[in-house]
């Protein structure tokens, strides 16, 4: 008597097909959330790195042109001295740019030390000018290393919140002074600091000039450690702060040891991931609930062809590719179960093609090209190449009747190609007595060479056991061979035409 089921096909189906539509789509879920996330990852840190280098290109650049504007303004000090008019002309084509430049004026070294000459003030400025002049005399000792040629970037303490830049000028004693905006200096042309922060920091790892949406409290720290520390002039970097993870980038400039960071809170960057996870979920709540429904209606009619095709794919997979299985229905199922029995057929035929060319072509050259995985041309290889040939075999093959050429050449050519396979080589072809072939160009073992040695060494060996058997044959001499080894650069691969290929190599 059977026993009893405890579970009909259909609830077993039903709960097997629910589990693993429900894991299946589940960690593809996870897995395409996870390549998107780091996807997304690497594409604002490419952005990230992009924004830093180019807000850092701009930024040299202004302080270049400024540089260069102080060598010509300090010399037209030297020769008209300090006047209003110098000042408010050469003030105006700066403030004709807009509202990034807030202040210029000359410093010019003392016996008693920096003194901060009265500058111009852009026309739109707003705040008190005595007390911008007032944190201007604050900050003069801190200009000294401007007149030993070196420039001076720090951020404007006091009742100002301005971008103090000094340039040396063309000689040791005046140098040019300029405030700006660090909002305008740091904004770039398509503003994307609703999104990433950007951050103007000095060789002491102080942000004198910061824009973006977290400004100005979150804290960059790890990120500027890195621009400093680690020597190189541009990176990107994935790390902690606050309790929060950001991504950033950097570039530094050569010029008064500054540098340019950007940087993006990863929950921010993120957004569309978790929104799209979110999407993803639902959707697979809505297929697990159709593929129940669907299961449930056809779980008869599927687990008997199913069972016969479980055992058709036993036999095949026993090597058996003679299968005799009829569609029970007109269905899907039908159609699988044809599809099935023609695959199985041109396995069969496929099975047969790789043992027949197997004894023409080398194994792997066939499995490679049933897999549709050699193309007309070729690629570099480093591979060890070997040829060999009798001695005065036209003067033999004269002196023999051809079908005992042919004998003795088989012969020969079996003992020999044992040897190349033996020492993992690749038979590339006969030429009338010769032997080309190869080792490297299909598969390297790392010592393409001296399998081809030692292979030599084999046919060197076997050409006695040859010898031997030819001894008790009158009129047939003694076999001479020849072998020459080269290992280089070689073009491998199916040379040739559509119709007709051949693998082999081509080189020096």
């Amino acid at each position: 008597m059977s026993s009893p089921i405890r579970f009909s096909i259909r609830s077993r189906l039903l709960l097997l097909t629910s589990a693993i539509l429900a894991t299946a789509l589940g960690v593809m879920i996870f897995l395409a959330s996870a390549l998107f996330r780091n996807h997304s990852e690497t594409l604002i840190q490419e952005y990230n790195l992009s924004l830093s280098r180019l807000i850092g290109a701009r930024v040299r650049s202004d302080l270049e042109n400024l540089r260069s504007q102080s060598l010509m303004l300090t010399r037209l000090l030297d020769q008209d001295g300090l006047s209003a008019p110098v000042m408010e002309s050469y003030a105006g084509l700066l403030f004709a740019g807009g509202t990034r430049y807030i202040y210029v004026s000359v410093a010019t070294r003392t016996p008693g030390g920096t003194r901060v000459e009265r500058g111009a003030l852009h026309p739109g400025a707003s705040g008190d000018r005595a007390a911008l002049e007032r944190a201007l005399s604050r900050a003069g000792p801190e200009l000294s290393p401007v007149f030993q040629g070196l420039p001076v970037v720090r951020s404007l303490e006091g009742e100002w919140p301005a971008l103090l830049v000094a340039l040396p000028g063309h000689d040791s004693r005046h140098a040019l002074v300029v405030l700006l905006d660090p909002q305008e200096f740091l904004r770039t042309p398509g503003d994307q600091t609703d999104l990433f922060e950007i951050l103007l920091v000095n060789d002491t790892g102080e942000a004198i000039a910061r824009l973006g949406r977290d400004a100005p409290g979150a804290n960059h720290a790890p990120l500027i450690e890195t621009l400093l520390g680690s020597g190189a002039t541009n990176g990107s970097r994935k790390y902690e702060s606050g309790g929060e993870t950001h991504l950033g980038a950097f570039q530094a400039l050569d010029f008064a040891r500054l540098g340019v960071a950007s940087a993006v809170r990863a929950d921010r960057a993120f957004e569309a991931v978790y929104f799209i996870q979110e999407q993803n979920f639902k959707i697979m709540g809505v297929v697990l609930l159709v593929s129940f429904v669907l299961v449930f209606l056809f779980s008869r009619t599927l687990s008997r062809p199913i069972s016969r095709l479980v055992e058709a794919v036993r036999q095949v997979d026993r090597g058996d590719y003679h299968v005799q299985i009829e569609p029970a229905h007109r269905d899907e199922v039908g159609l699988l179960t044809r599809s099935f029995v023609s695959m199985a057929r041109h396995l069969e035929e496929k099975e047969l093609l790789k043992d027949t060319f197997g004894k023409f072509v080398n194994p792997e050259i066939v499995r490679r090209a049933t897999r549709g995985e050699m193309n007309l041309g070729g690629e570099r290889r480093i591979s060890a190449v070997l040829f060999s040939d009798l001695r005065n075999f036209t003067k033999m093959s004269e002196s023999l009747e051809p079908e005992e050429v042919v004998h003795i050449l088989n012969g020969y050519f079996t003992r020999m190609v044992r040897c190349i396979h033996q020492s993992h080589g690749v038979v590339d072809k006969f030429i009338g007595d010769a032997i080309m072939a190869h080792g490297g160009a299909l598969i390297s073992r790392g010592n393409d060479t001296e399998n081809a040695i030692n292979a030599a060494l084999g046919m060197r060996a076997a050409l006695g056991e040859v010898n031997a058997a030819l001894e008790d044959r009158p009129g047939v001499p003694r076999l001479a061979m020849g072998v020459g080894i080269n290992t280089g650069p070689v073009l491998a691969g199916q040379i040739g035409s559509e119709e007709r290929l051949e693998y082999t190599v081509i080189g020096d």
